[in-house]
């Protein structure tokens, strides 16, 4: 019996011991499970991040038994004091957000401690809840949210009645952006009039242009209570976020006071290639390069020059193509209609061979990638010059091809 007794005590020891050393974690490497990348740089990058992993973080904050901290974390965090640490070999925290391989779903470490003797930099913070003091560390290299510990609050000593002063109420930040896609350059309205403060007036607001990167690239700032100004549009995708601060110069910003905006390019790049048939006859292959340049989003113009190889049919010659095109585009679809120069050192007095001005026309589909990216269009088109309009079943000349857009 005494060693049934004594072979239960040690089992439970054992296991005891080993379930201790299983929720230990040992980190010796920053970066290689993280919650967000690219790595942090500044105190706005760390904002921006929590602001664009907003469900993750609170996913992260559920599976660490902590989800009362999510509210509190989320509003304070673009409001308290970031300071950027040092941490050392034996540096604790209670847990530590993470993802595998920087993918999939969010997962919590618990009884996390820095193994290297090599220190890393993160950003240190205290988060106020419910009477306690929160600190959290978020290394620069991986975005890992970590608590470090917690304490009770300072008590405050009471003021006299005849001083006592109320806090500072910070503002509360809105903001509309008109419009939020532009052409690279264009004026943008940023209006945050919809701010307010409970306890003063606003006094400033500070115009942040957000690259993806979560860098500030550009920055405005627009002194006194007309809160409207405008940015340039940035070119691709960027963030605009606005900043107000109150007259006791306390500032705030909002998930409200943050709008993704997308900046697009007038000009463009754009290569032909494709195949004319004339009925009379004669066939062709056909290839031009050229640019684009947008007037609007659907309204834009054409210029290209190319080669039309004459590859069979017994009337014809090679001809040299010079060729401007308006263009009407909406959803994936496109029309052109403009003129072209088709010119050969064929015979003159033959209208299948002559130098000629041209009458285009044509239509087509965008078949892959998007309209700001890489993308490749299937277009029909026709082409038959001014003075041939009478015999254009004869000698106008059919084609179809695929247009490339860089």
């Amino acid at each position: 019996m005494n060693r049934k007794i004594l072979s239960v005590i040690i089992t439970g020891v054992l296991f005891f011991i080993l379930s201790g050393a299983q929720a230990a974690t040992t980190l010796m490497q920053i970066g290689r499970s993280p919650f967000y990348q690219p790595p942090l740089t500044t105190a706005d990058s760390l904002i921006a991040m929590v602001q664009s992993q907003k469900n993750a973080v609170k996913k992260g904050f559920e599976k660490a038994g902590r989800p009362e901290l999510f509210a509190p974390f989320t509003s304070q965090v673009g409001s308290v004091q970031i300071d950027t640490v040092e941490f050392q070999k034996g540096d604790n925290f209670e847990w530590m957000f993470f993802k595998k391989k920087g993918k999939g779903a969010v997962r919590v470490a618990k009884d996390v401690t820095w193994g290297n003797d090599k220190p890393f930099t993160g950003f240190q913070f205290d988060i106020e809840s419910e009477g306690k003091v929160y600190t959290f560390a978020v290394p620069l290299g991986c975005g890992n949210i970590a608590l470090m510990g917690a304490k009770e609050m300072a008590p405050v000593d009471p003021v006299p009645a005849s001083v006592v002063v109320a806090p500072n109420k910070a503002p509360e930040c809105g903001m509309t952006v008109v419009p939020t896609e532009a052409f690279c350059g264009e004026m943008v309205s940023v209006d945050a009039s919809s701010s307010s403060d409970p306890d003063g007036e606003i006094t400033k607001m500070t115009i942040a242009v957000i690259d993806a990167q979560g860098q500030v690239v550009s920055e405005k700032v627009i002194e006194g209570s007309g809160l409207a100004g405008e940015v340039a549009m940035p070119c691709g995708a960027n963030t605009i976020r606005t900043t107000v601060t109150d007259n006791d110069g306390e500032s705030a910003t909002s998930a409200a006071c943050s709008v993704n905006v997308n900046g697009m390019e007038r000009i463009g790049f754009l290569a032909d290639v494709g195949y004319y048939n004339m009925p009379d006859p004669g066939n062709y292959l056909f290839g031009r390069v050229g640019m684009e340049y947008k007037f609007t989003e659907n309204w834009g113009i054409l210029g290209m020059i190319g080669g039309a190889p004459h590859i069979g049919g017994y009337d014809g010659v090679s001809a040299f193509l010079i060729d401007l095109l308006g263009e009407y585009s909406f959803s994936r679809y496109f029309v052109n209609m403009g003129v072209g120069g088709w010119i050969s050192d064929g015979d003159d007095d033959l209208e299948t061979e002559d130098s000629q001005l041209d009458f285009i026309v044509g239509a087509g589909a965008r078949i892959y990638g998007e309209p700001e990216d890489f993308n490749a269009s299937l277009f029909l088109e026709v082409r038959a010059a001014f003075d041939e309009f009478d015999d254009f079943v004869d000698y106008g000349r059919f084609g179809f091809g695929v247009r490339f857009r860089f």
